[in-house]
């Protein structure tokens, strides 16, 4: 048997009920609350407000089109206070992509700040001996430059906008003066431009290669000849074999480490003659490494058929 339970049913009195028109209240409220929040989100240029504005204009539009079960109006109210009141500030988007490598604040410099920075980077790259940390220093600082360059823009652009408001209502003489200087801001702003693309083109150079640090580099020539001497002084031939295997892993991972930095270095350098020199040594690496590796497979080979054989 099933036992069946009286179920009261009360009608919802609330006013959000009440229709105008084809919609009810309760529908006509989130869509047009909900287009005024997201917009106003959007409207604010932060990449965590970019998204949630757009969230709460498809919710409200899911609310007013959608089933009566899909979303209540009282959980996106709930969900809009909690993000006003609770959320973290955003990272403000602005027109180029800058990466984060370098970029050691998480709250945008004044220009002034920027200056220094890029002073004090300058001097640290012009004093730096070793090529590749110059070029990390040198990564540092373009990032830093394409920051002043978008911010000397934007404040550009702001002052032009305040001189076009000023224009309308002044007099022909007051005019004249406006146009001559809202000249001389496009010509600077357009020289701005003009740096920032150069600087943006020099950082994606960094996003296609590799730097190896010399450090690294040279603590593989030490293993290559400790272990070289070890096969030197070694006469057990299980040992020297073992010693043997391990010298020529090293030796492969030297030259693909050192291929990887010289070719880093000739992509990010703009002397023809160290280019030159790079492209020679080069050359001799791929070389090396190549009839390192084809001697490697030889051997592979050779144990295999020898393997092979004994079975």
């Amino acid at each position: 048997m099933v036992r069946l339970r009286e179920v009261t049913i009360i009608k919802d009195p609330s006013l959000l009920n009440e229709k105008l028109g084809p919609f009810k209240i309760r529908k006509i409220l989130p869509l047009a609350i909900g287009g005024m929040l997201g917009y106003g989100m959007i409207k604010k240029g932060t990449v965590d407000d970019i998204i949630i504005g757009v969230i709460v204009i498809v919710a409200s539009l899911i609310i007013a089109f959608g089933p009566d079960r899909s979303l209540s109006f009282e959980n996106q109210l709930q969900a809009m206070i909690y993000y006003y009141t609770l959320k973290s500030k955003g990272v403000k988007v602005v027109g180029v992509k800058t990466s984060s490598v370098g970029d050691t604040s998480t709250t945008p410099l004044k220009p002034e700040e920027l200056e220094l920075k890029i002073s004090e980077l300058k001097q640290k790259m012009k004093e730096e001996k070793d090529i590749v940390k110059r070029m990390k220093i040198k990564r540092e600082l373009l990032d830093y430059e394409l920051q002043y360059y978008t911010s000397e823009i934007g404040s550009i652009e702001q002052r032009i906008q305040q001189l076009k408001v000023k224009m309308k209502g002044a007099d022909k003489v007051t005019r004249g003066k406006i146009s001559r200087k809202l000249k001389e801001l496009y010509k600077k702003r357009s020289e701005l431009y003009k740096m920032k693309n150069k600087t943006n083109a020099e950082l994606k150079k960094f996003e296609k290669v590799t730097l190896i640090e010399n450090e690294e580099i040279n603590e593989l020539k030490k293993k290559i000849e400790e272990l070289r001497s070890q096969i030197k002084s070694t006469t057990d031939k299980k040992k020297l074999k073992e010693l043997k295997g391990k010298y020529n892993n090293a030796l492969l991972e030297y030259y693909s480490k050192k291929i990887l930095q010289d070719e880093a270095l000739l992509k990010l350098s703009n002397d023809k003659m160290f280019k030159s020199k790079i492209n020679a040594e080069l050359k001799e690496l791929y070389r090396k490494k190549k009839e390192l590796e084809k001697k490697l497979k030889s051997k592979s080979g050779l144990l295999g058929l020898l393997v092979g054989g004994r079975r």
